[in-house]
């Protein structure tokens, strides 16, 4: 309910090969591109979850649908008025206040301090980290990680946000300041993470939007760097695509589908992907959904393998709160990819966590993860293995701190095995 975001090097535009280099770059890739861009994007995951505006533990509090408190209808960037009442109320420690109490709270921009018209919200974030990493058994070559420790400070969100809510007109938009000028989305020290436009009907049972959209695939959490959501590349930190996206919520039911025409942020129009993307959760039972998710794109040249190649994700999921403290969510996406330059390859990304909150405003998290991929043509499997521990402290109104352990494990068939482990914390304020 939320917001913070870092960019990730997936948006990073590789330079542009000569024409005659096309050939060489396709014989060098599992070198070039598997181990090294692992080995980075090992790094990148190790940063950890870093955009909380999205919390599907909040199934537990019966907020079943995401259209309710938030612009995105699949639960995710700027908040509804509603939504913001929510979180002063049902996100922070109360340090002994009663029920009558936080009824008397005034919720909105900067603790109710900001007034705007009912037609149009407004919202910023900011979040700082420290970060310490230690890796182990990379291999020495250009592009890899260096083994040992490594600490730094990261500046991982500064935006601003807003949205209008005009009869059934519906806008949102998003302006951030980055420090990291390398990826495609920057222009200077800018960036637009979303910015949208679009109708809603029938009290937004039904919403259509056009713009750059977060993409509607799988459990929309804070932990934006699962390889569930890496490896489909369906992330709420800065993987949202352009185009055209249309949302349903009812009781009993929660679904989006959207028409992608790439991520015009970047450039040449040969990294864009086209395709489509889609979600549907159904809630049989209070406190219990049950979900399915299918994508499939194409690019003529794959920002990742540098070649043409069509993707293809399709999986399942289930967010469930057996008793009232507990949550459980787990997630499993098959991940086919098939260039046109290469072997085509199978993948595999799982995880399962538990959300505990003993008391309002802590969370005592625990989360593990899988990745498996192999070629057809080869019978040996790249096997990665995560998890993390995590206390998610809401300790004041739109203020929280929160501490990660990680570890990870990436496999290279019986010889080449690299381990990390990070130590992560945050300090967010959203406004």
């Amino acid at each position: 309910m939320m917001s913070s975001s870092t960019e990730t090097p997936l948006r990073a535009v590789p330079p542009r090969r000569s024409p005659g280099g096309h050939a060489a770059a396709t014989a060098s890739r599992h070198r070039r591109v598997v181990i090294p861009s692992s080995l980075l994007l090992l790094l990148v995951l190790l940063l950890a979850p870093s955009r909380a505006w999205a919390y599907p533990w909040m199934i537990a509090r019966g907020h079943l649908g995401c259209v309710q408190c938030h612009m995105d209808p699949s639960g995710s960037g700027l908040l509804t008025s509603y939504g913001r009442e929510q979180g002063d109320e049902e996100l922070p420690m109360h340090w002994g206040r009663g029920d009558a109490d936080t009824s008397e709270i005034q919720s909105g921009p900067v603790w109710g301090r900001v007034t705007p018209p009912d037609w149009l919200l407004v919202g910023a974030g900011l979040r700082a980290a420290f970060l310490g990493t230690e890796v182990s058994g990379a291999p020495a070559m250009p592009g890899a990680p260096a083994n040992g420790l490594a600490a730094s400070v990261i500046l991982m969100q500064a935006d601003l946000r807003a949205g209008i809510r005009l009869g059934g007109l519906r806008a949102s938009a998003s302006l951030g300041v980055v420090t990291d000028k390398s990826y495609a989305d920057v222009v200077g020290n800018v960036v637009s993470r979303e910015h949208w436009v679009g109708y809603s009907f029938d009290h937004d049972t039904w919403v259509v939007r056009a713009g750059r959209i977060t993409v509607p695939f799988g459990i929309r959490s804070i932990e934006h760097t699962l390889w569930v959501r890496q490896q489909t590349r369906t992330d709420i930190n800065d993987t949202q695509q352009h185009g055209i996206a249309l949302a349903y919520t009812s009781r009993f039911v929660r679904a989006e589908a959207m028409g992608l025409l790439g991520n015009y942020q970047i450039s040449p129009d040969a990294f864009r992907e086209r395709g489509y993307s889609a979600t549907l959760e159904v809630l049989p039972i209070p406190a219990v959904g049950l979900g399915v998710s299918s994508l499939i794109t194409h690019a003529d040249e794959d920002i990742s393998l540098l070649a043409a190649n069509t993707r293809q994700a399709h999986g399942l999921f289930v967010r469930a709160s057996p008793v009232t403290p507990l949550v459980l969510f787990g997630e499993g996406d098959l991940v086919l990819n098939s260039p046109e330059a290469g072997p085509a390859t199978t993948g595999f990304a799982s995880m399962i966590q538990g959300d505990l909150q003993p008391v309002q405003g802590i969370h005592l998290i625990l989360t593990g993860e899988t990745w498996t991929e192999g070629a057809a043509s080869n019978p040996g499997k790249q096997r990665f293995y995560g998890g993390w521990a995590a206390i998610d402290w809401f300790c004041l109104r739109q203020f929280d701190l929160r501490t990660d352990f990680m570890w990870r494990q990436m496999n290279y068939g019986s010889a080449d095995r690299i381990g990390a482990t990070a130590f992560l914390v945050q300090a967010h304020l959203y406004l």
